[in-house]
């Protein structure tokens, strides 16, 4: 062997540029009668392998006691960096006599003694081949800037939403309808305040069968996107494709995440029944619980909002309060007995109504797989593309996910129904006693559940019934629990 032909490239999009480098090596080769040895790779300065590959090379030149003639494509295609490790090694086997380089295309050959002309174009060559990648690269920071400024995402899709191609060609983002409903729903409790990242991985699970690590679901619950902006190393871009949350909502559980995450303080960690429930009445912030004396636990504005007379609230008078609140939403026995025997009565109208919607979310459904059987058999006829088929068959087989969450709710549609009747009615009956006897967690759930709009003055608690509890208040207060149901029942949504 006394030549070393050498084809590389530098990333994956030039990897069917490979073959024809290799093919001109190979000519210029044989045309001139040398013993060859051929090396085809892929060398990036940002990975191992390319180094890897480039101390192989060194091996087998090294190897040889006669000089070496090393054999370039072109001169980019040797180095696009003076500095570089590969030049100086390259250099100084070229000034010791062991190689040759030859530039069959650039019609460049150098050696120990070539005239400075020839080593000028050679240090030339590579400065323009850097100034080149540079431009390239300037470019494409240009271009992709530009698609933001447009509002166009120029990445992989985060959860909810595909890449997708559209028939103009120009790339696009659309909502995958079930993992939609699956972002919607983490914001929507998580918003609350009452879910923690383990009860919201164990909802999913349960409710949509998706499995998500807290480190993903937190992802999800930072991402503007899913409002309508696009955040690129630190930059918020608007962009134009259909958002999933409302602003509002993301907002607000921005608002609980930072709740949990403020500056550590003396206690950080321990459990707290009403941090981030309840706000300032006179600025609206929020009241922050610390512990004294190691026992007790007292409330107080933040005054984010500006200084102002903030008093201090001991975590006992907050809790009467609360349990005076719930108090009105209790009813007598002979109350909840007829109010149960109103639910049996519309047992009938409820299984009517199960059948009629189970009858037209199946058949919905059925039309989609007449689709897909449809577009399968354009397919296997030549009627449309593949990239058409696949693109089709994704959009249906979503359709029909959503369709058939939406027949297993119904499926148990009727007990659902029941039992989360009784169990409004179960917590109106009880309600003083259940928030005494909960926990941390189950107290904060119970409160959301029931009230809104929670404020204190440090002396009382203003809040708003939810519905329907607010109509159960009021016909608690007025003994006319009957008129509330009404013969004219629905499905709660």
């Amino acid at each position: 062997m006394n030549a070393v032909l050498i084809a590389r490239v530098s990333t994956d999009e030039q990897l069917d540029a490979l073959p024809a480098q290799s093919h001109r090596l190979k000519q210029y080769a044989e045309n001139n009668h040398y013993d060859y040895k051929l090396v085809e790779f892929q060398e990036s300065a940002y990975k191992d392998e390319g180094r890897h590959k480039f101390a192989e090379i060194l091996r087998l030149i090294q190897s040889h006691k006669d000089r070496v003639i090393v054999v370039f494509d072109k001169i980019d295609r040797y180095s696009r960096e003076l500095s570089s490790e590969q030049t100086k090694v390259f250099q100084k086997l070229l000034n010791d006599g062991k190689i040759e380089i030859h530039f069959p295309s650039d019609n460049l050959f150098v050696h120990k003694d070539s005239p400075a002309a020839d080593l000028f174009r050679l240090g030339i060559g590579i400065v323009l081949a850097k100034y080149y990648s540079d431009a390239i690269s300037d470019n494409v920071k240009r271009r992709l800037e530009q698609k933001l400024r447009d509002g166009e995402w120029i990445g992989q899709a985060p959860m909810g939403y595909k890449n997708v191609t559209l028939e103009n060609g120009k790339k696009w983002v659309e909502i995958r309808p079930y993992e939609s409903e699956v972002v919607r729903s983490a914001y929507e409790w998580y918003a609350t305040g009452s879910f923690s990242f383990r009860l919201i991985t164990k909802k999913l699970i349960a409710e949509f069968g998706i499995a998500l690590a807290n480190s993903k679901l937190e992802q999800v619950l930072q991402n503007p996107f899913y409002y309508g902006d696009m955040r690129v190393k630190g930059e918020l871009y608007p962009h134009h494709y259909e958002p999933i949350v409302s602003k509002e909502l993301f907002d607000d559980a921005q608002a609980v995440r930072l709740g949990y995450h403020k500056k550590p303080f003396k206690y950080a960690g321990l459990p707290y029944y009403y941090r981030g429930l309840v706000r300032c009445a006179e600025c609206g912030g929020s009241l922050t619980p610390e512990k004294k004396k190691q026992k007790y636990v007292y409330y107080h504005c933040t005054q984010f909002k500006g200084k102002h007379s903030a008093p201090w609230i001991k975590e006992e008078m907050i809790t009467e309060q609360f349990k005076e609140v719930f108090a009105n939403l209790q009813i007598t026995d002979a109350d909840y007995a007829s109010v149960s025997e109103e639910l049996k009565a519309a047992h009938k109208a409820k299984i009517a109504l199960r059948e009629e919607t189970l009858k037209t979310l199946n058949a919905e459904f059925e039309r989609y797989q007449t689709r897909i059987e449809r577009i399968y058999d354009d397919y296997l006829d030549d009627k449309i593309t593949e990239p058409i088929y696949k693109k089709k068959f994704e959009e249906f087989r979503d359709k029909q996910r959503v369709l058939r969450r939406r027949i297993d709710g119904v499926d148990s549609f009727e007990d659902e129904y029941y039992a989360s009747v009784a169990h409004v009615l179960s917590i109106i009956r009880k309600a003083p006693q259940l928030l005494e006897k909960s926990n941390t967690e189950q107290r904060r759930q119970l409160i959301n559940l029931v009230l809104q709009n929670l404020t204190h003055d440090g002396t009382l608690l203003g809040w708003k019934y939810k519905k329907p509890f607010e109509m159960m208040a009021f016909c608690a207060k007025n003994s006319n629990w009957l008129r509330l149901l009404g013969s004219n029942q629905r499905h709660p949504r």
